[in-house]
């Protein structure tokens, strides 16, 4: 196996992975301590690289995003009875007063997306957290995954195209910025040097000065 193509199978597996957090992150409760955005500038700098193309990191960030969220949409309106965190692990494992007052917060956010489901959903695809419970609220609110849906696709395809360019941007310019800080440390170098030779010599010439 060649480098490139060590290199392209590492750029997938980890276009792969990326993927898979962002399905967790709007499936799964857990997904709002995900950091899924970073993963997403992080993929953007492989595309800026080569190592990934473009289209197909912006692609397959905006895919994973609607399918988790049609993940999280479905699992929410089988368990959980109009309450958002009811069922799952997170949702079993905290205190019966924790999500009440979750609950309670919700409730504007669920009567929003009530009464506006497909902005409402556009709107949660770029809030960190939000992406993860906008799909339970939608599904609480009797909003139906196709309504819902019209909202996330166009949102989450906007979204992970504006990060994965971002991170294009920066990794197509790290070679540029390696060249300036590499000529800006030639002057640097010689400044420093400079500096101590007449640090030196003042001391120098403060011990030959001193008495005996």
């Amino acid at each position: 196996m060649t480098a490139d193509t060590l290199l392209g199978v590492c750029a997938l597996t980890a276009t792969a992975l990326v993927a898979l957090v962002l399905v967790a992150e709007s499936g799964l409760l857990i997904g709002i301590a995900l950091p899924a955005g970073s993963l997403v500038l992080g993929l953007g700098v492989l595309a800026g690289t080569g190592a990934v193309p473009l289209p197909l990191a912006a692609l397959s960030v905006a895919t994973a995003t609607v399918l988790g969220a049609a993940v999280g949409h479905h699992t929410a309106r089988r368990r959980s009875g109009g309450a958002p965190l009811a069922g799952g692990v997170l949702g079993r494992r905290l205190p019966q007063r924790a999500t009440r007052l979750v609950d309670r917060t919700t409730t504007p956010w669920r009567e929003a997306i009530g009464r506006r489901p497909v902005r409402a959903a556009a709107t949660a695809q770029f809030v960190v957290g939000a992406r993860t419970l906008a799909p339970r609220l939608a599904a609480s609110a009797g909003v139906p995954l196709a309504t819902m849906l019209r909202g996330t696709a166009p949102a989450a395809l906007i979204w992970s195209t504006a990060l994965v360019a971002t991170g294009a941007l920066a990794g197509a310019a790290l070679p540029l910025v390696r060249d300036v800080l590499a000529i800006a440390g030639i002057p640097l170098a010689v400044a420093v040097a400079g500096w101590l030779l007449v640090r030196s010599r003042a001391r120098a010439r403060r011990g030959a000065e001193a008495p005996a």
